[in-house]
């Protein structure tokens, strides 16, 4: 009895120790776009884009995506008009020296700037031709920018650039073919939240609000390693201070690093370009630059604290301040060989070597229904508006997750109005497959003539979250949010879709 109990201990640990994990490539793309809209009465709106796309999530397809993007003014007399939504399309090789037909929209919401945006509702055909050099991509296109229910559409040309990667997912174990941990590489990825100080801006810089010397944002904050050294980088943030609620800037660029003391203080310096506006800042066209230098701090288990100090000005506008910022981040080696080293794209690892860290993305229509009260210049609020919202969850075991998302008008009288929120939500299982939500949210907000003070607000919310699908869940909440100055306490309902995703964290 002794000699079988003793097999099967071994039998146990044989088992447990060849657990292996199956994995599956889904290419991703990052577009940057560039258009001009003609107006009559007005300088023409020189809209940047920026959007990311995953491919392999409809049928394992290589050719189908969905993504992320933004389209915002950084020319013309509408610094502000930015927006947010999603992008879907239809992308093969059409010769085989690396041309592609790119066949696509966007949906989104968004304004401001005081441009006749109406809602917020932006759509965005276009049918594109992407000349791909390896993993850059030259694209040459028409498009159509069009406010449906504003007074801002054109068709236009379009010209960008692409840089294609890949993801590398774990997937439903298949029994693909086994690669040893030592011939994959990992890659690190970064997330932080970032609070901005403006200071001593220059005379102008508001000129509605000449008094301000000082404003306040929260924001979030996304690195990609390049090599040890380099990093490219986007930045969400939102004005929580200094009476400019509505402000929001979108930052993108690069990095880079220089370790002093190894694995503990690096030497780091940062440029950054990218649309902003809102709150009565006077960005010019929207166009805006931010170079910043500082240290950062380890602390091991992947957690580390960056200083930064530096500029903030529109080169077209008369928008220009120092500012400091703290960002608290959270580092992962995620999963990332190169696909030359392994030649396939789908294949199993050791699950000793990996953890595995699960995800989701939630897009949802919110409805606000407002309260009994006025905006900012004395117009009873509307009995209802829609909202776009993106969450992005990191789930910490089975029953929490850190959260991080947006909101953006696209229906009603407030184009302008938009959300950064930052949360947690805990879940607990009530029937098979459906699990009762509570959330809670802090964040900025503002545009539109909504009344939220400096524009710091918090929101929670119950819900109930119902699984389809290993992949995908339908989600329903009914929430409130209370500013911490103004009178827009709304109630909300939410209702979407939310997608999981799982990626190999090397242990």
């Amino acid at each position: 009895m002794r000699n079988q109990l003793t097999v099967f201990f071994l039998f146990i640990v044989l088992c447990i120790h060849a657990q292996k994990y199956s994995v599956e490539t889904f290419p991703n793309r990052l577009r940057m776009s560039w258009e001009t809209v003609s107006m009559t009465a007005e300088p023409d709106l020189g809209f940047i884009g920026i959007g990311y796309d995953l491919f392999h999530l409809v049928n394992k397809t290589n050719t189908i995506y969905v993504g992320l993007s933004s389209y915002s003014a950084i020319t013309g007399i509408r610094p502000g008009l930015i927006t947010l939504g999603m992008s879907a399309g239809w992308c093969p090789q059409i010769s085989r020296k690396g041309l592609f037909l790119d066949l696509g929209a966007f949906l989104g919401g968004g304004g401001g700037g005081g441009a006749a945006d109406g809602g917020g509702l932006i759509v965005r055909p276009h049918l594109d031709l992407e000349q791909r050099f390896g993993n850059l991509g030259v694209r040459f296109g028409v498009s159509r920018i069009d406010f449906p229910s504003g007074e801002i559409t054109g068709n236009q040309i379009n010209v960008g650039l692409s840089f294609s990667g890949n993801n590398y997912f774990k997937v439903e174990d298949s029994g693909y073919r086994y690669f040893d941990s030592s011939r994959l590489n990992t890659n690190k990825l970064r997330v932080a939240l970032v609070g901005t100080q403006y200071y001593n801006l220059l005379e102008g810089s508001v000129s509605s609000k000449p008094d301000v010397d000082r404003i306040g944002l929260v924001g979030i904050q996304v690195e990609r390693s390049i090599n040890p050294y380099l990093y490219g980088l986007i930045k969400l943030s939102g004005a929580m201070s200094g009476g400019t609620d509505g402000y929001m800037s979108i930052f993108f660029g690069a990095g880079g690093r220089l370790p002093v003391v190894k694995n503990r203080i690096n030497i780091e310096s940062r440029l950054l370009f990218g649309p902003t506006g809102g709150g009565g800042i006077e960005s010019g066209g929207g166009a805006t630059v931010q170079a910043e230098a500082g240290l950062s701090l380890m602390f091991g288990n992947g957690y580390d604290l960056k200083l930064m100090t530096g500029k903030t000005f529109s080169p077209w506008g008369d928008f220009e301040t120092n500012h400091v910022e703290i960002g608290l981040g959270k580092s992962f080696d995620r999963l990332f060989p190169e696909k030359s080293t392994i030649g396939i794209d789908e294949f199993d690892v050791d699950g000793k070597d990996f953890t595995i860290n699960n995800m989701a993305f939630t897009i949802y229509n919110r409805i606000y229904l407002p309260p009994e009260a006025t905006t900012k210049n004395g117009t009873p609020y509307l009995n209802s508006f829609n909202s776009l919202g993106f969450e992005f969850q990191k789930y910490i075991g089975e029953k929490f997750t850190i959260n991080g998302g947006t909101v953006w008008a696209y229906q009603g009288d407030y184009g302008a109005y938009a959300e950064g929120l930052l949360g947690v939500t805990y879940y607990q299982p009530v029937f098979s497959k459906t699990k009762l939500a509570f959330k809670g949210m802090f964040g900025a907000a503002g545009g539109g003539d909504i009344d939220l003070g400096s524009g710091l607000l918090f929101q929670y919310a119950l819900g109930l979250e119902r699984s389809l699908n290993e992949r995908w869940d339908f989600v329903f909440y009914v929430g409130q949010t209370q500013p911490i100055e103004g009178n827009f306490n709304p109630v909300s309902i939410d209702v979407g879709l939310k997608f999981h995703v799982s990626q190999l964290l090397k242990n």
